[in-house]
């Protein structure tokens, strides 16, 4: 099909939305109009939140932003080495501010034959990552293959193996990216959520970040428990992975707030 570009793609979904959207058409006996507006206000502003971060861009770009009920679509050209280079930071950028918001998601990184204009998409790219993001991303986390890795690699470096770009490009991704368990690469906000907030408000987002994932352990149902047991493991290791990035950036130094956080940090 002469209208397929070769196009990375982010499929995103929110969780917990489908919960919050049968509380607002669901009255329950004690509860009252003000709390179901409350609940549908929050619902509109954290879609609308979270499509006016994932929407920041460049003026020359081949990025487009679809959003449809609880989920995103993002997606650029495979050859916007632009796009490439702030890919992963924007996605950071994008769960920090649904974590400030105590909202989880969970989605996955693909490439492949695209048909992205406006709001119509299709194409195996999207099956691709919405099926990754539905099957294989399991946790609350954004995944992606060595393969598509690669690919942004390739074209951010022209295919050079030994251009400063593709170093550049090794360094940057190893800021941004884990390679979890499974083997997937997945975003770690973990650590990553820090470079957004400072002082008060970041203690603040760690408060919540550590609550959610109490709260989240409640629950007795394994499929919902599991997700967040594979939270609590990750969020404890936090000062491990402070003092690896102090060890290699000075980080305390930098930010006498991050290290106030790690040496008040309580595990879950």
């Amino acid at each position: 099909m002469e209208n397929y570009e070769n196009r990375i793609v982010l499929f995103l979904d929110i969780l917990g939305f489908k919960k919050i959207i049968e509380e607002t058409v669901l009255k329950k006996k004690n509860s009252v109009e003000n709390e179901i507006i409350e609940k549908t206000t929050f619902l509109i502003d954290t879609i609308n939140e979270m499509t006016k971060v994932a929407s920041i861009t460049l003026k020359d770009t081949s990025k487009i932003v679809t959003q449809f009920s609880d989920s995103i679509v993002i997606s650029f050209r495979a050859d916007d080495r632009n796009e490439i280079s702030k890919l992963f930071h924007n996605i950071q950028r994008l769960i920090a501010q649904l974590i400030a918001r105590e909202v989880l998601c969970r989605g996955a990184i693909s490439y492949g034959k695209l048909y992205h204009k406006n709001n119509l998409i299709f194409g195996p790219a999207l099956v691709d990552a919405y099926e990754t993001e539905s099957q294989a991303a399991l946790y609350p986390r954004i995944i992606l293959d060595k393969t598509v890795l690669d690919i942004m690699k390739f074209n951010y470096s022209y295919g050079n193996k030994h251009s400063y770009a593709k170093i550049r490009f090794e360094v940057d991704t190893n800021a941004y990216l884990k390679i979890d368990t499974d083997d997937k690469y997945y975003i770690d906000y973990f650590t990553g959520t820090m470079m957004f907030f400072e002082n008060k408000e970041l203690f603040d987002i760690y408060l919540k970040f550590r609550k959610l994932i109490i709260n989240g352990l409640r629950f007795k149902n394994p499929n919902i428990y599991i997700k967040y047991g594979w939270m609590k493991n990750k969020y404890n290791k936090i000062p491990e992975m402070l003092e690896q990035i102090n060890e290699d950036e000075d980080l305390f130094d930098k930010r006498p707030d991050i290290k106030k956080l790690y040496d008040e940090f309580k595990q879950i």
